[in-house]
C-alpha cells in the first residue's frame, strides 16, 4: 500500500497531465476538484488515522460513521463509486444539518429567508453547470490515480 505522502506527491505530479485534456476555461473547477479529491476526499478517508482524515482537523469526527461502515479498500476504493459515496455522505450530513438548523430557528422565529431556501433547486442548478462537471471530473481523476497507485504498490509487493 502506498503511503499518504506518495499519494499526495504522485497525484500532484500527475495533475498537469490530466489538465492537458481539460478545456482551459475549466482549469479552475477541475483543479479545485482534483486538489480536494487528493487532500480531503481521498479514498483513504475510510481509515481513522489517515492523512486525509487528519486534514479535516476537528471536523474529522463527521467521518467516524463512514469509517465504521467502510472497510479499507472496500467500496471507497472503487473509482467513481467511492467518490459518489463520499459526496452522498457529505450531502446527507449537509441535508440533516440544514433541517436541524431550520428546526431550531423556527422555534425562535428568526429571518424567513432561510425557510424559503430551495435545497433541491440549489443542487439542481449546481448539477447543470458545466463547471460542476469539471469539478466532479477532478475528484474522479484524483481518485483513479490514487487507486492505480495502490494497485501498482500492491503488485510490486507481490512480485
Amino acid at each position: 500500500m502506498a503511503l499518504g505522502k506518495s499519494h499526495d506527491m504522485i497525484n500532484m505530479l500527475l495533475m498537469p497531465a490530466a489538465l492537458y485534456f481539460i478545456p482551459k476555461e475549466f482549469y479552475l473547477p477541475f483543479t479545485l476538484g482534483y486538489l480536494i479529491g487528493t487532500f480531503f476526499l481521498s479514498p483513504d478517508l475510510d481509515l481513522k488515522h489517515s492523512k486525509p482524515s487528519k486534514r479535516w482537523g476537528y471536523l474529522k469526527v463527521i467521518w467516524l460513521p463512514y469509517q465504521k461502515k467502510s472497510k479499507h479498500r472496500g467500496l471507497s476504493h472503487i473509482p467513481i463509486l467511492g467518490t459518489l459515496l463520499r459526496l452522498f455522505y457529505l450531502n446527507l450530513l449537509a441535508f440533516i444539518l440544514y433541517f436541524v438548523v431550520l428546526g431550531m430557528l423556527s422555534q425562535i422565529s428568526l429571518d424567513k429567508a432561510l425557510f424559503s431556501f430551495d435545497f433541491a433547486g440549489f443542487w439542481e442548478k449546481l448539477a447543470s453547470s458545466p463547471a460542476s462537471f469539471y469539478f466532479l471530473l477532478g475528484l474522479f481523476v484524483s481518485e483513479v490515480f490514487h487507486v492505480l497507485l495502490d494497485v501498482v504498490f500492491s503488485l510490486r509487493r507481490v512480485l
